[in-house]
């Protein structure tokens, strides 16, 4: 064989000694390169933004014109409705609503008072007004009482006549 022996005549060739050196030289190289293998480097790419074809362009001034009067006109509108309810609640308006104060006194929404008291009733729950009728002692204000002659509200059993 040539090229098998060395100058001091020593066989390189195909002994078993140099086979088992062999087959360990290349299982090192095979399980060094796997991990050396797995270990790449992912690149990084840049982000480019998307082109969009149709952009819109806004006109800041112009919506803020419309915005101005908008409100203008709401204010305006405000206004107009403000004074029609004004119109509508005070003193003799049509949208006057009474109500009961306390159990005795009568009140409405355009801030007129009216002390039921004085005429001997309470304040009518329901409709907001002094009584002038009573069919119980319960509708008398204080310190009256129930009449059964005409229903009404007296300050002593004795003022009950027919």
């Amino acid at each position: 064989m040539l090229g098998t022996q060395t100058a001091e005549g020593r066989s390189w060739g195909r002994t078993p000694m140099n086979r088992v050196a062999a087959a360990c030289l290349l299982s090192l190289l095979f399980a060094f390169a796997a991990p050396l293998r797995a270990q790449t480097v992912n690149t990084v790419r840049p982000m480019v933004a998307p082109k969009v074809a149709n952009t819109v362009e806004i006109d800041y001034r112009a919506q803020w014109e419309q915005e101005r009067a908008k409100n203008q006109q709401l204010r305006e509108e405000n206004a107009g409705l403000r004074a029609q309810l004004e119109a509508w609640t005070r003193k003799g308006g049509s949208l006057v609503h009474a109500y009961c104060e306390t159990p005795t006194v009568s009140a409405n929404s355009a801030g007129a008072r009216n002390d039921c008291a004085a005429s001997g009733y309470t304040c009518e729950p329901v409709s907001g007004l002094c009584r002038t009728s009573a069919v119980n002692s319960d509708q008398c204000a204080g310190g009256r009482v129930w009449c059964v002659y005409g229903n009404r509200c007296v300050r002593s059993a004795e003022e009950c006549r027919p």
